[in-house]
């Protein structure tokens, strides 16, 4: 189930453990609203499956040199685990059934790529 959550400064990812981070996806702008004072503070809000609206992916020993490469591996392993993954790579377009597989893992990819430049461009 995704969930939405909103925060006065902007968010990237966090390091969750040895094995996981937290993507900070689908940024859209976002009201805050001080409950006992009713003011209100521009914000941005997060949807993703944890409770804080991020997004929990598998990724260990992430650098700065390879963040990029990790956490859209780990993007895409929410959507194909590495044995889908090897199956559609390795059939290829030997039947209109795989080829179709194929560029739907094409787009996929190309999706969680774009998602994880968006996160990574933020200021």
């Amino acid at each position: 189930m995704k969930q939405t959550a909103s925060y006065t400064e902007r968010k990237k990812f966090e390091i969750f453990d040895k094995g996981h981070v937290l993507l900070y996806l689908n940024e859209q702008p976002a009201e805050i609203t001080n409950e006992e004072t009713g003011e209100s503070t521009p914000g941005f809000s997060y949807t993703g499956d944890m409770p804080d609206g991020g997004t929990m992916i598998e990724a260990t020993g992430v650098t700065v040199e390879n963040r990029r490469d990790k956490f859209v591996a780990g993007l895409i392993g929410k959507h194909y685990d590495m044995d889908a993954q090897i199956a559609v790579l390795a059939n290829g377009k030997d039947t209109p059934e795989h080829a179709a597989e194929l560029e739907q893992f094409a787009q996929v990819r190309s999706s969680c790529k774009a998602q994880v430049d968006e996160l990574l461009a933020r200021n």
